[in-house]
């Protein structure tokens, strides 16, 4: 085996992009919000150059977006057919997944067990945030039954793009939703495919018009 190279420290870049885009998906900056390079240079602590790296990074997730030629990039805005548009292609991975339960890796199941059971406990501390993070994390677990990481690396992309659609809709019921991910398990367990993919469309069909309504056209 030839020598490494030498392994460096996360970057400065990188330790930003996660503070910036974490300050977004949490809902700390809201949709819309501008991000002119001189604020979030003095606000990141960073000089301009390694802003537009990190906005840059940031723009090519779809956190942030140009309004137009000479403004600056803003939060990201989701309108009403980007909503479509990301939950038909949920709908697709997550399904995809579902399919694949019965011959799922063993530790790709248990994985999807354990995230149910950290959702719980996060209702249980009353941590809105963490619901938010760990809900998203049960529907990628169901994505990871189809083993292949190409999969799972897009669905949470569309995660984050579903997340920012959220901010101004607020949450729905802890408990509710987790009823609705165990009865959706108990299908999988149960070798009830189809009835486990309907179950699926029709929570996603109720969040998107929940969010339909609210969204700019």
């Amino acid at each position: 085996m030839r020598p490494a190279n030498k392994l460096k420290p996360k970057s400065l870049v990188d330790q930003a992009v996660e503070q910036l885009r974490g300050e977004i998906i949490d809902g700390s900056l809201a949709p819309g919000t501008p991000l002119p390079e001189g604020q979030v240079s003095e606000w990141l602590g960073i000089a301009r150059p390694t802003v537009r790296e990190v906005l840059l990074r940031l723009e090519n997730e779809g956190v942030v977006q140009r309004q137009g030629r000479g403004v600056a990039l803003a939060v990201t805005r989701i309108d009403r057919a980007q909503l479509v548009e990301i939950y038909t292609a949920r709908f697709h991975l997550e399904t995809a997944g579902a399919r694949a339960f019965a011959t799922a890796a063993l530790e790709d199941r248990e994985a999807l067990d354990r995230s149910i059971e950290a959702l719980e406990s996060s209702v249980v501390t009353s941590d809105p945030l963490s619901q938010s993070h760990l809900d998203s994390a049960c529907h990628t677990a169901v994505v990871a039954l189809t083993g292949s990481r190409k999969l799972v690396a897009l669905h949470r992309q569309l995660m984050v793009e579903a997340r920012l659609a959220t901010l101004a809709a607020g949450r729905p019921d802890g408990e509710i939703v987790i009823a609705n991910h165990r009865e959706f398990v108990d299908l999988l367990r149960a070798g009830e495919f189809d009835a486990a993919c309907d179950q699926l469309k029709q929570r996603m069909d109720i969040a998107r018009e929940r969010l339909f309504r609210i969204l700019p056209a």
